[in-house]
Order: structure tokens, then sequence, then C-alpha cells
């Protein structure tokens, strides 16, 4: 059976219940894997000499097969002759249709020699570069596996989150077997919506990330850094005893290099540029799948603004855009079925694996099937799990996204109310205090680590505090599909001369769950530039515009659309001074202040509907 090219198992259509369920594909047995793979680790060369530990699992027959690689600074256990549990899970697919698989670790973590950089900056563009970054790391890798596998010449780089980002870059290394990548929750952008900041506020939950991956490492090892930050309580008490940053970087212990360069940038100026690899997508060769996660607590906008950046820059580029309701990486987990509280419905991991992932490097590395729908949409809805629900049955398949056809529906926060109707007359005001050492929680009960379910928790907790404003609209008289951006227009007033503002869209299930839909931050000092600050003018109105990450949503009838405005929401997010400084990560705790905050009742958000 070495030699066979047939499936173990194959996805099946079963009638039950007087419907059609879908079977998924099982995964390859422990024993299949030995029967039908080999696994060695290599230390690849790259052009200056480094050397890139890597593990390739080769098909054990004679025939020549394609690739699919996957780049990662998280290590590739696991060593030895020990098979690695993915290739019978998310990876299935990929090993019962008798793919080589690679799996390498960047250079400068774990195994793999040179020095870590965080996001480093791509050097310059071609074959013939001389000095080495992430794409001539991958250019040299697929040099290295076309004359040491038994490769039929074409090549695929996937991956999620940081591995995200590197198959990004694959995109970018310009060798001509790397036929198709999928970058998936891609880190993209650090300062306007990935990881560590969006649109400017710091994202303090990052802190732990940061306290192990920013250390300088020694030497290769096969183990990973250490955390320096143990978190033994809940987050919120935890962070709370580190009001600043200053405080924030002592409890590290040792200096973080990359942290102290990130706190010496406030601003979006030229060094987060270079970093910003969605800037550099012109003349992408391979065909790309972004895969996004209308949940994903990390890297939401990585994947939105990849598949946007590819489309302005890259327009001949065959680029494919796939989303769906699940947390950071949710796709690969074939259990998932909602986060928390919310439930979205059983199947969609499975069918996002087999017949959207799969077909889609089928078709551009082994010339099988056909070309696919260029964009791939599950919109979820806010159900309470009561009865089963097959969410398949609500995938949409584009031609583009966002859609052009959009229509863009202005709800306006007046009074208490959610209204589609403009004020008349004067404008008028709701209030609230917002107190740095009083902010807003972001779940109800924490524990020592970000919860990824607060990306659809209920809101209700929130919407009592009196630093919390809510506009609840209408009974909904048929269902909403809402799919794209969200713009916001809010007019308010300061009593200080900067603050942050959250916006959360909730939906609210007739059983008075408030269901978070979508919520993120903008800081007032970027409402005209982003890299030019200017503080705000104690007193008067002024208008802060911004635009939430793409949703894709079913409001369904009988259901309320809900929107709730605050000014911290901790330690989600870092507190700010709320007050002007030119780099407010030197503000000492003493000297932040509470801010009187008004929000005028010609504030609006704009719904996407279909």
């Amino acid at each position: 059976m070495k030699k066979s090219l047939l499936f173990i198992a194959f996805a099946l259509l079963l009638c039950c219940g007087g419907g059609l369920c879908r079977a998924s594909v099982a995964g390859p047995t422990d024993e299949w894997l030995k029967e039908n793979y080999t696994k060695r680790e290599v230390s690849i060369p790259m052009r200056d000499g480094v050397r890139l530990h890597t593990s390739v699992y080769e098909p054990a027959d004679s025939l020549p097969h394609p690739v699919i690689m996957l780049r990662t600074p998280y290590g590739v256990r696991p060593y030895g002759a020990e098979f690695a549990g993915s290739l019978k899970s998310w990876m299935r697919m990929f090993a019962l249709n008798h793919y080589i698989i690679v799996f390498q670790s960047v250079r400068g973590t774990y195994l793999s020699e040179g020095t870590y950089e965080n996001i480093r900056p791509l050097k310059a563009f071609g074959s013939e570069w001389r000095q080495a970054d992430e794409a001539t790391d991958t250019y040299d890798t697929v040099e290295w596996l076309l004359r040491h596998t038994r490769t039929n010449g074409a090549m695929g780089v996937k991956g999620v989150s940081y591995p995200g980002f590197y198959a990004t870059l694959a995109g970018l290394s310009g060798h001509p077997a790397i036929k198709a990548v999928s970058p998936q929750a891609p880190v993209t952008d650090w300062w306007r919506g990935d990881d560590f900041h969006h649109n400017g506020v710091w994202m303090l939950d990052a802190c732990s990330f940061a306290s192990s991956f920013f250390r300088v490492r020694k030497e290769p090892s096969e183990k990973g850094p250490k955390a320096l930050v143990q978190i033994d309580r809940d987050i919120y008490s935890y962070y709370m005893q580190f009001p600043d940053f200053q405080s924030l970087a002592a409890n590290f212990g040792e200096r973080l290099p990359f942290w102290e360069e990130m706190l010496q940038h406030p601003d979006y100026d030229s060094w987060w540029a270079e970093r910003n690899v969605a800037l550099r997508l012109r003349n992408v060769r391979p065909a790309v799948m972004v895969v996004g996660g209308n949940y994903d607590a990390e890297d939401c906008y990585g994947a939105i603004e990849t598949y946007a950046a590819l489309r302005r820059q890259s327009p001949s580029t065959e680029a494919y855009f796939v989303y769906g309701p699940w947390p950071h990486g949710g796709w690969q987990d074939s259990g998932y079925t909602g986060l928390g509280d919310s439930y979205f419905g059983v199947g969609s991991t499975d069918y996002f694996m087999e017949e959207i992932e799969y077909p889609f490097f089928a078709y551009y590395l082994e010339g099988k099937g056909s070309r696919p729908a260029p964009v791939h949409i599950l919109p979820s809805r806010a159900l309470d799990g009561s009865t089963a629900y097959d969410a398949n049955q609500d995938w949409k398949e584009y031609s583009e996204w966002p859609l052009e056809q959009r229509r863009e529906i202005p709800f306006y926060l007046t009074g208490k109310a959610l209204s589609r109707k403009r004020p008349c007359g004067s404008p008028k005001a709701r209030q609230y205090v917002s107190d740095p050492s009083d902010p807003v929680p972001y779940m109800e009960k924490m524990n020592n680590r970000r919860n990824a379910s607060y990306m659809a928790a209920d809101q209700r907790f929130a919407g009592g505090r009196k630093d919390v404003l809510v506009y609840r609209g209408a009974p909904l008289k048929e269902d909403l599909l809402s799919e794209g951006p969200v713009p916001v227009h809010l007019m308010v007033s300061l009593s200080t001369t900067d603050a942050d503002f959250i916006v959360k869209i909730i939906d609210e299930r007739p059983d008075g769950y408030r269901m978070l839909v979508r919520g993120d931050s903008f800081r007032a000092r970027y409402r005209h530039s982003l890299s030019a600050p200017e503080p705000v003018t104690p007193g008067e109105r002024t208008a802060i515009d911004f635009t939430l990450n793409d949703i894709a949503h079913i409001f369904q009838k009988g259901h309320r659309i809900v929107v709730q405005i605050q000014s911290s929401w901790f330690p989600l997010m870092a507190t700010s001074p709320q007050f002007f400084q030119e780099n407010p990560y030197t503000v000492p705790a003493a000297d932040y202040r509470p801010c009187e905050i008004k929000v005028w009742n010609d504030s609006r958000v704009v719904i996407p509907a279909i």
C-alpha cells in the first residue's frame, strides 16, 4: 500500500434527518503514516552560511509529489523519529494526498542558526539578493528542496499567525517553483491592527508574548525562551499593579530590546512602515489564498488588509479570500462550534480544510480540479446552541470582497436608542467619565490569561457601568445579512486633550444575551493623521472617524442591533493617560487623569447590508 495514491477515507454525502449531512475525511493513523512516509531532519544552508533546521516528511514511494511548506518561529517539534501530530489533524489532507510536507524553524529560532528579528523587514527583491531576509531564506530553502526531494517542481507555502507572515513573504521570494501561498491570520501590521496595537492603542495583553518572544537568544536550542511574565491571578488585577509602561518594563526583570524600540515609536512612522509587509505586495507571482477569522483576537486585521493590499498593488495576482466565524486559527480545529456561550454551528472547519484549502493547493500544485471561487464567506449567527445547526448552509461565494453592491445603513446614537432616523434640531449629548484608575473590564469573569471568547462574549455586564454608553435598536423585522467594513463617525467633546474610543457592535438575542460581533479602538490624537498626532481642544465638538474590521454576520429577525461606547477595555488594551503627550509611553501613572466625555447624537455607525 506504500505506493497507493488512494485516500484512506473520502467525504461522503449521507442521508440523515431528511437532509444531506456531510461526513468529514478521517485523518491517517500512526500506522499508515509510518508505512507511507519517511521523516528526516536536516539543516539547510542559506546564502549567508546560516543553516535552518527543517523537518521533511516524504512519501515512501519513488513518485514525484508537490511540496507544502510551513515556516515558523515556534519550533518544529517533535524532534527525532516521532511524527508531528498535525499530519493527523489540520495537515491530514496533504498527508492523505501524498504531499512532501516540510516544517522549518526560521532563522534565529530553536535549532536554526542566525539572529532572530521580529517582523524582519524585507531587504530587497529578486533572486540575486545578497543580504539575507525571510524571503531569501524561503528562496534558498526551495532551491534545496528541488535538489534533495522527489518533488514534481510545484511548491506551496501556508501558515497561521506568525507563520502566516512568513507565508506572505514566501509569495514575495520570487522563486518560480512557488505556485501557491496561503497566509492565514497573518501578522501584517503591528501598529494598525495586529497583536500589539489597534490604531495606535497598545494591546496590553500581548505583554506575555513579548516577555518570552522578545528575549535575546544566546544559542540554538530545542526549547524556546521562558516567559519572564508569570501571571498568578486574574489578568485584570495583575495588570492593575503596573499602571504605566515604566512599571511594566521593570516587571520583566531584564531588557527586551525590541520592546524598548517599539516604545520609541508611538506613532505610525517609517520604522513601522518598514515592517508593514502589506505595503510591499507588488507583482506577487504565486496564487494567494488569504484566510481570516471574523472572531480572531490577534490578527483579524492582518487577513483583511493583506487581501485588500493584494487587490490594490498586485491586481494581476490570482487572489482568494476566505472568512468565517472562527477565532485565531480556529479553522484548523475539527471540533470547533463557537466561542464561549456563542454557538456558530457545526462542520465549518472540516469544510474549509477539505473543500476550500486543499482544493486550492491541488489546483495550483497538482493541476487537479477547477479554479476556486474568488471569495468564500461564512457569516455567523447569534445562536444559543439549544439545537444543532449546520453552519455550512450559510456559505457564500462571491467574486469580490467587500461587495460593491452592499447597502450602507447609518444608525444614529440618539438618546439611548440606535435609530435609523437622523436627529433633528440642536445636537444633544450623553456623557460619562473615563477614569484610568477604574478601567472597563473586557470580560465579566477573567482568569490568568486572555480569553479568546471575549470576541463573541455577552456584553450585558459592561452595559451596567456608568462609563459605558449603550444604544439599543428596535427588534429587526427580517434577517439582516451584514458583510463588510463598519465605518464609525463619532462627534465627541473631551475635558482633556486625548482619549481612546472603543466602539462595540452587538447582536442582542430575544433572550437578552448581547453577543459582541465587533469591537475596536481608536485614539483621538490620530483623528487627522496616524503619523502626525494632534491634541484635542477641550470642550470643542470633535469628529472621530475610523473603520471597524469587516464583519460577516446575520442579525436575525427579532434580534436587536446594539452599540456600546466606552474609553477603556482593560487589560486587553492599555489605558490612556488621557492627555496629549508626544510619547504617551513616558507618562508616569501619577499623571494619568480622568476625562469627562460627551458623545453627541449626530454620531453614527454604518452597518453594511447585503
